[in-house]
């Protein structure tokens, strides 16, 4: 599967994915979701790309909330070398680039932290637990530096979850740190600074 984003400003994702939905595997066997989903990051240029193991079922470009989906029932489905192009889309109207900025309150310790980015705040758990932000979908920055994100123009009710290391030196897993969340915002209270400890 291919496609491409066109999208406002320069340079990487800034928190846009695409989320697609893959048919479960053929097994009397198989106990998992009715379909198994795939996040997948598109490069400076927008392009993206993943080799599916079954057939797309659905697809959706994603900022913390859906901001395209795909009509994955009106593709022509996989050319002759096997490769289902999505197309291009043209983002650039509908997308605006903020800036946020991680910093630390007084007496607090410099470093690196992880940010998320939600509408409606993120998800709880089944004990009220946020979500960790050990994976790649979440960048690491360093506390203090700007942090460009894609979000709707009309962007409202934007929460974002801020994780630090255990200690300053970021050796211990991400899972073990202090979380933050923020929120909510909308496009006017752009740009942020977002303070932690």
């Amino acid at each position: 599967m291919i496609g491409r984003l066109l999208l406002p400003g320069e340079g990487g994702r800034r928190g846009l994915e695409v989320h697609a939905w893959i048919a479960p595997p053929v097994s009397a066997d198989w106990q998992g979701e009715a379909e198994e989903q795939l996040w997948i990051f598109p490069d400076a240029d927008g392009r993206f790309e993943r080799e599916l193991a079954s057939p797309l079922t659905r697809a959706t470009v994603d900022t913390g909330a859906v901001v395209h989906v795909f009509d994955v029932g009106a593709l022509a489905g996989p050319d002759a070398s096997g490769t289902l192009d999505l197309g291009v889309v043209d983002l650039r109207e509908r997308l605006v680039e903020q800036r946020v900025r991680v910093v630390t309150a007084p007496g607090g310790q410099g470093g690196a932290g992880r940010l998320g980015q939600w509408s409606g705040g993120p998800p709880r758990g089944p004990f009220g637990g946020l979500p960790g932000l050990g994976s790649i979908q979440f960048p690491t920055r360093t506390i203090g530096e700007d942090t460009a994100w894609l979000m709707p123009q009309d962007a409202s009710d934007v929460y974002f979850l801020v994780e630090r290391h255990a200690d300053p030196d970021g050796t211990d897993a991400w899972f073990t740190g202090e979380q933050y969340v923020f929120g909510p915002f909308t496009a006017a209270d752009f740009p942020l600074e977002l303070a932690v400890e």
